[in-house]
């Protein structure tokens, strides 16, 4: 941050100080215009509504022929859901700026909170004469938000794209288009919509953003993670657009290019646990475990809490085989939170390979006790009681299993099983039934009782089922 933005947020802070000090100590006092809508945004951007409220109305007090303080008062009154409050404060404002349409504006926003959005939609429409496309553009972003309030997504959204077509530099309207979108699906819409507005300016970083998004959920991965990178090289405070590309780029496993965008970010922006969190991960996936463990705990210091980060230091160790560490962080991501089955699927996978096998069995039956939907944790809960000769209990695990149509896994769990207890006719009776409803599922055999890959008579029999 540069010397004008340090004395200018002092100066801020300064004048906070006085105003607060003044008003507690109930000292008569005039600020001027400029003052008064420093103090206004300053409270509104620490979300003290309240006390921006305050401001506005001694504002208005003071300076009461400046119609933008009672604008402001009308605003804040309608963010505190004080509709009709702000209907009379921009009575007053009208008596000033009779024909401000931004007193219209805000009058019928009041109007759509208050249930009266016929009322809002005549005033809007009585305004929409002789006027600049700009202004145009404002009145249909209203108008969109009445759509939004009536659940009309499809209305809202191209309310927007009007909105956007009469002034593509509507900022509001740019912000508020991704919300139609996602609620009315008009993904490709989006598309044709934001290339219409880069046509006609390539810098507009929200527009790219946007375009970003719809990319995405249409499966356009190289495309999104292009747009976010123009978004965020236009302006590159622009955080929103670092954090998305950086996640789609970790889906996409390229933890390379999703680490950089990491990094820009916590070059630029104010560190936090979860961003430190994803660091790690990216460490981890690229199997750099000392620097994962170096981030994750860095993590830890912003928040102690945070059981995920535990977790994935557990992951670490157990990636490395050091499996007492990754007890102890397994345990400690559990005591935070005991309602993740894969914390106690993970600390039950590192008591068995410290052969600790009776405190193992309980933490898989936990897995699957809060996930049996999930075919993995009964798996891995058949797998251990394979490995530790369990087979009576494993036989009984896939009955349970079954009953929940979890698909032909649970099938060929059951081979693994049979055959390991020597019942090969029956195993390969059920082998036939797998494979006849899903051949290419048969790994899940070798999954679990890897030794079966040298059974040349079950080999055979799965060869002979292949189309």
């Amino acid at each position: 941050m540069g010397p004008m933005n340090n004395e200018r947020d002092q100066a801020i802070q300064d004048l906070v100080v006085e105003y607060e000090t003044n008003s507690k100590q109930g000292i008569q006092f005039f600020l001027s215009e400029h003052a008064y809508q420093q103090l206004i945004d300053y409270y509104e951007e620490e979300g003290q509504l309240d006390r921006a409220l305050e401001v506005a109305g001694h504002a208005i007090h003071h300076h009461n022929y400046t119609v933008d303080f009672y604008l402001r008062k009308a605003h804040l009154l309608i963010d505190t859901h004080h509709e009709q409050d702000a209907l009379e404060t921009l009575d007053q404002a009208e008596l000033f700026a009779p024909k401000e349409i931004e007193i219209d504006l805000l009058r019928a926003e009041a109007l759509i909170y208050m249930d009266r959005i016929d009322d809002a939609l005549a005033l809007l429409e009585e305004r929409k004469k002789d006027i600049s496309r700009e202004t145009m553009s404002d009145i249909l972003l209203v108008e969109a938000m009445a759509h939004e309030h009536r659940e009309e997504y499809e209305l809202m959204f191209y309310t927007l794209s009007r909105a956007l077509r009469e002034n593509h530099a509507n900022e509001e309207a740019l912000e508020r288009v991704w919300l139609a979108v996602e609620l009315s699906k008009k993904y490709e819409e989006s598309i044709s919509l934001h290339e219409y507005i880069l046509d006609i300016d390539a810098y507009s970083y929200l527009s790219w953003y946007n375009l970003g998004h719809a990319h995405a959920y249409l499966g356009n991965y190289e495309e999104a993670v292009d747009a976010y990178e123009f978004a965020y090289v236009i302006n590159d405070r622009f955080e929103y657009a670092y954090r998305d590309c950086a996640e789609l780029c970790f889906e996409m496993k390229r933890y390379r290019k999703a680490l950089n965008c990491y990094q820009e970010i916590l070059e630029l922006f104010e560190p936090d646990s979860e961003l430190l969190l994803r660091i790690g991960q990216c460490y981890r996936e690229m199997s750099n475990y000392p620097e994962a463990r170096k981030y994750f705990h860095r993590a830890i210091h912003l928040d102690p809490l945070n059981d995920e980060v535990h977790f994935h230091i557990g992951e670490c160790y157990a990636d490395e085989g050091k499996w007492k560490q990754a007890v102890r962080s397994f345990r400690k991501a559990l005591s935070i939170e005991n309602g993740r089955e894969e914390y106690y699927a993970a600390l039950a996978e590192a008591f068995f390979h410290i052969n600790e096998w009776d405190k193992a069995a309980p933490l898989y039956r936990a897995a699957v006790d809060i996930a049996p939907e999930d075919i993995r944790y009964w798996l891995r809960y058949i797998a251990f009681l394979l490995a530790t000769g369990g087979y009576r209990e494993a036989i009984n695990c896939i009955d349970e299993a079954e009953e929940y149509e979890l698909g032909v896994e649970v099938m060929y769990a059951r081979v693994a099983v049979l055959c390991s207890m020597g019942r090969r006719k029956e195993a390969f009776y059920w082998l036939g039934e797998a494979l006849l409803e899903d051949y290419d599922q048969y790994v899940t055999l070798f999954d679990l009782a890897p030794d079966l890959e040298q059974d040349s008579a079950l080999i055979s029999l799965i060869a002979s089922y292949r189309i």
